[in-house]
């Protein structure tokens, strides 16, 4: 069974939404809501790691094809 590729509209809606999540994660910082501020800024973090997961998936199932 082929394993299936991320969709790359799928990574560039979770850089788009994790761009906005360190943006709300700032104006919380700068609204002295420090709990709020790192919630956000770790969550903007983990769907940056899901993007290079998927960048680095999708090209090892290319580079597997191309074999």
């Amino acid at each position: 069974m082929d394993k299936a590729k991320v969709h790359p509209f799928i990574l560039i809606s979770l850089i788009m939404s994790s761009i906005s999540m360190g943006i709300f994660a700032n104006q919380n910082y700068i609204n002295q809501e420090i709990g709020y501020g790192i919630s956000f800024t770790l969550l903007s973090f983990f769907l940056i790691g899901l993007v290079i997961f998927g960048f680095i998936r999708n090209r090892k199932i290319d580079n597997e094809k191309n074999k």
